[in-house]
């Protein structure tokens, strides 16, 4: 075997030192790259009032709502404690709601309300939206279409598996009245409406 024969596998990777040099630098960025995400502590619900503030324009900087998904919603109703708020992105009555709702959690010391966007699910209309429904199914408002579903926005709030309050009348309105009139003359008794109910929930008589 001639000289130059001797290591064929170092000729053929490394015949351009260039590139070899090149390579180099591509797998070490690489390789920083996979150890700095694969160490990389990522928040899961620490952002979750900034996002409701971005999909609810209006609403409260620092609010109190966590996110939570259709399943983590279906485990939660079916618990013996719960307090619940449906809405959906982008509407008023909803950000107004969500509003006084965490007025009166910040009053009560309430650190965290489970949000659940209703709008994917009521769209697909998939099983475990339908068993939030069902579950429900006595408190549901029913349209002339006569079939039931969730409305936003609505607050559930549950006690030793008693449903101390499913409200969803501001999901329905009579009448041509702008959002921000509706709930100049509302909003006072809507607070009391929520601070009785949480006050049940957290076993503290209201003031």
């Amino acid at each position: 075997m001639k000289k130059n024969e001797a290591h064929p596998i170092t000729i053929k990777f490394f015949k351009n030192k260039t590139q070899a040099f090149i390579y180099m630098i591509l797998f070490f960025i690489l390789l920083g790259g996979f150890i700095y995400f694969g160490s990389k502590e990522y928040k899961t619900n620490d952002n979750d009032n900034e996002k409701f503030t971005s999909e609810h324009t209006g609403a409260n900087t620092n609010n109190v709502f966590k996110y939570i998904n259709v399943k983590e919603a279906y485990n939660l109703i079916r618990s013996d404690d719960c307090v619940l708020f449906i809405g959906i992105p982008n509407n008023e009555n909803v950000t107004y709601y969500a509003n006084v709702l965490d007025d009166v959690a910040k009053e009560l010391k309430v650190s965290t309300i489970n949000y659940y966007d209703i709008k994917e699910d009521r769209d697909s209309r998939n099983a475990t939206y339908e068993s939030i429904v069902n579950y429900f199914e006595k408190y549901i408002t029913y349209t002339d279409s006569d079939v039931p579903d969730l409305h936003a926005p609505t607050l559930i709030v549950k006690k030793g598996g008693e449903v101390l309050l499913f409200d969803d009348e501001e999901a329905f309105r009579k009448g041509n009245v702008a959002n921000k009139d509706y709930w100049a003359n509302i909003t006072s008794d809507k607070k009391f409406t929520i601070y009785s109910a949480l006050s049940d929930f957290l076993g503290k008589e209201n003031e």
